[in-house]
């Protein structure tokens, strides 16, 4: 897993041809990563959270574009598949 302090963001791009409208850029290390959606107002604040974690000094995944913090949650985040496996054990 490799940690980048690397990050640059980019305006949020409007694209009214797709249901998803607004997406929101930034790169890590030089590769891009990308989100969309529906409102304007989600896509500010989801750029808001990630421009707040790299102000922060969190670095971020070169692979998954995202911080450190967001990452962490994801790996302790409990899946179906695990409730499942518990429950039938």
């Amino acid at each position: 897993m490799a940690m980048s302090y690397t990050v640059r963001f980019w305006e949020i791009r409007e694209r009214p041809d797709r249901r998803k409208g607004f997406e929101v850029r930034w790169t890590v290390n030089g590769r891009e990563k990308s989100e969309s959606f529906l409102t304007k107002g989600l896509a500010e604040s989801r750029c808001a959270k990630l421009m707040t974690a790299a102000r922060d000094g969190e670095p971020f995944d070169a692979r998954t574009g995202l911080p450190a913090s967001e990452l962490r949650a994801l790996k302790q985040r409990t899946t179906w598949y695990v409730l499942a496996r518990e429950y039938i054990e």
